[in-house]
């Protein structure tokens, strides 16, 4: 599963490179909308609504992803 939620967030990062740079700089709500984008993409993936742990390991990845230099 740890693969899976890499992949995704990877390519969510890559799709938003806007909203990855808005959460470096801090701008007001691109976290959430990164956050957001990167949990549909992975319910879609899976086909099922995330469970709690799912969504906070999506979270983790995501946050090494946007804070990873371009």
């Amino acid at each position: 599963m740890d693969d899976v939620i890499l992949d995704v967030a990877q390519k969510t990062v890559q799709t938003w490179p806007d909203l990855a740079l808005g959460t470096r700089t801090a701008r007001p709500k691109a976290w959430g909308a990164l956050a957001g984008h990167g949990v549909a993409a992975l319910r879609a993936r899976l086909g099922r609504p995330l469970t709690d742990v799912e969504r906070r390991a999506l979270w983790t990845a995501l946050w090494r992803e946007a804070l990873r230099p371009p």
